[in-house]
């Protein structure tokens, strides 16, 4: 799962198109830039989420409209139960999974996560399974951040998000950004500024 879609370099690169494509839609309905995709050992698809918590309709087997519609949230509610840690599932989501999202991971049995950003929020995440037992047992393989643009496009998503929160400010650092048609629109025109 790498390459890019569209083999121009400046297209999100797979497997993060879907991840992006979420997180640009979660922006633009009001909620948290984040979007998580979970695939199988084959790379395939298994399912998807976005952050909901600002919005008031989610699909069927998903949050809205609370502090706990996270976009890992979203797609590791369409686990089946019964899923194993020895299936290959792993999630590809925009920023580092909080608290919430790692112990979700643990009861999906998803034992890899790869993540763009670092969220500062919750720096010191990933020192929970030294507190052993299951969890530890248990935690997920996080891979991230993964740095470069990747990293630095997820920051600006949310940076724009918090800006758009504080009235006093413009919710977009350019004209028109979050009237880019896709995420790939909005990341090839940010590219060369990442």
């Amino acid at each position: 799962m790498t390459g890019h879609p569209s083999g121009h370099p400046s297209a999100l690169p797979q497997p993060w198109h879907l991840p992006f494509e979420l997180a640009w839609e979660a922006l633009r309905a009001g909620s948290r830039p984040v979007g998580a995709v979970l695939v199988d050992a084959g790379g395939r698809v298994v399912a998807a989420g976005r952050n909901r918590s600002e919005e008031t309709t989610a699909p069927p087997g998903q949050l809205a409209g609370t502090a706990i519609a996270h976009a890992e949230v979203n797609a590791l509610a369409q686990v089946p139960t019964g899923a194993r840690a020895d299936d290959g599932l792993r999630l590809y989501t925009t920023l580092e999974p909080c608290l919430l999202c790692s112990g979700a991971l643990i009861h999906s049995h998803v034992r890899h996560v790869v993540y763009a950003a670092a969220d500062p929020m919750w720096r010191g995440v990933e020192n929970v399974p030294g507190v052993g037992g299951l969890i530890a047992e248990r935690w997920a393989h996080r891979e991230g951040p993964v740095g470069g643009p990747l990293a630095a496009f997820s920051r600006l998503l949310m940076d724009i998000w918090t800006m758009a929160r504080a009235a006093a400010v413009p919710a977009a650092p350019g004209p028109g950004l979050l009237d880019a048609p896709t995420v790939h629109a909005a990341y090839a025109a940010l590219l060369p500024h990442l």
